[in-house]
């Protein structure tokens, strides 16, 4: 098993918060406090996703991801799975796709008009 650190900007609380994604060769969980969603390999066919959705998760902390996201992460664990990405390399793709996440997340639009949306 492999834990890899994403540091999230949670509007909510107006800092980073610390997930952990777990990868093993049969599932991927992402975690934060008591929070968790897991996706589960299914040989020959697209991984699933279980439990809580992603999406539900992150919105708890005021995070609005695109719809791509679960996506760009079921791409990272298979090509961790598949050894197209060692640990360290796995952590450096993460990184990458959580600075955007987070870019997103702090350009949100900050008028009172959208406060109640965002």
């Amino acid at each position: 098993m492999t834990v890899l650190t994403a540091l999230i900007y949670s509007p909510r609380w107006g800092h980073d918060d610390t997930y952990s994604v777990e990868l093993n060769r049969e599932s991927m969980l992402i975690s934060h406090a008591p929070r968790k969603s897991k996706c589960v390999w299914q040989d020959g066919r697209n991984p699933i996703w279980q439990g809580e959705s992603l999406d539900s998760h992150l919105r708890n902390d005021s995070i609005y991801a695109p719809a791509v996201l679960p996506s760009l992460l079921e791409h990272l664990w298979s090509s961790w799975r598949n050894g197209d990405l060692n640990d360290a390399q796995a952590q450096t793709e993460l990184d990458a796709v959580i600075a955007w996440l987070n870019t997103l997340t702090r350009a949100k639009p900050q008028t009172e008009f959208w406060r109640m949306y965002f």
